[in-house]
């Protein structure tokens, strides 16, 4: 089959969109790892590997990024890797890591983005590079990060150990007229800007970059439409899980 990288003709693999590691996390938990959608015909289900893919790449293109997804699932753990926290009133407002590898993860979330754009796999048919998938193959190729502005970067993490299994499918958002794509990663929220345009303010202060720490907001997720959307869209046959999610709803 063709390598959808390198154009070759070549064995394909098993290739995770995501990183396996980020769901293994889960495996031993009675709240394995859910993706929820609300693509038609397709319903929640159970992924305790998260979601592969056998019609994107060859072996050879996978070990391209092995190194960034590595770097990536040590840095986004259940708390993140050197990180401080900054609270205003009694309040956690946000993670910060003074010492991170920019290009890795910059580099991770990119090759996520090709990935994802590339799959067949109904989950991520919502992603959509189109013209921006030579500029994402490109900076794959040649290990380029690129600026603060190059496909950014947006990171957030729930608060509530609760968000972590549940995986909402990811989907295309706008910020002040500036196209993102969100991602939701064993807790994180990642936003990684597909435009020409600039990223806009607030959000260009807290986008990764080299100059500065890395900043992870915190979300709260009693409040957010990802505990709504999760708590309906769950079968009958999840009611524990469902209960959990109704009950932390409620306070």
């Amino acid at each position: 089959m063709i390598c959808k990288f390198c154009g070759n003709d070549r064995k394909l693999i098993k290739a995770h969109v995501i990183p396996e590691g980020f769901f293994r996390r889960f495996r031993s938990s009675p709240n394995s790892l859910r993706l929820i959608t609300n693509e038609v015909g397709e319903h929640e289900k159970r992924a305790p590997v998260g979601v592969y893919d056998k019609a994107i790449v060859c072996g050879g293109c996978e070990s391209l990024w092995k190194t960034w997804g590595e770097y990536a699932q040590l840095l986004l753990a259940d708390t993140p890797l050197n990180s401080e926290v900054r609270y205003h009133k009694g309040q956690l407002l946000a993670h910060i890591v003074k010492d991170f590898d920019y290009d890795k993860l910059k580099l991770f979330f990119i090759s996520i983005l090709w990935r994802a754009s590339a799959s067949t796999q109904p989950f991520f048919s919502k992603i959509v590079l189109g013209p921006f998938e030579k500029a994402a193959k490109q900076h794959i190729s040649t290990a380029d990060a690129g600026g603060a502005d190059d496909f950014a970067v947006i990171l957030a993490k729930f608060d509530a150990s609760l968000a972590k299994p549940i995986m909402p499918s990811p989907h295309k958002v706008e910020f002040c007229g500036v196209t993102y794509y969100r991602f939701y990663i064993s807790g994180y929220v990642a936003h990684a800007k597909v435009d020409k345009k600039p990223c806009p303010l607030p959000w260009s202060i807290v986008s990764l970059s080299r100059d500065r720490p890395l900043v992870i907001m915190c979300r709260d997720f009693r409040k957010s439409k990802e505990l709504q959307s999760a708590t309906s869209m769950l079968p009958p046959s999840y009611k524990a899980l469902q209960a959990d999610l109704e009950a932390y709803a409620k306070g």
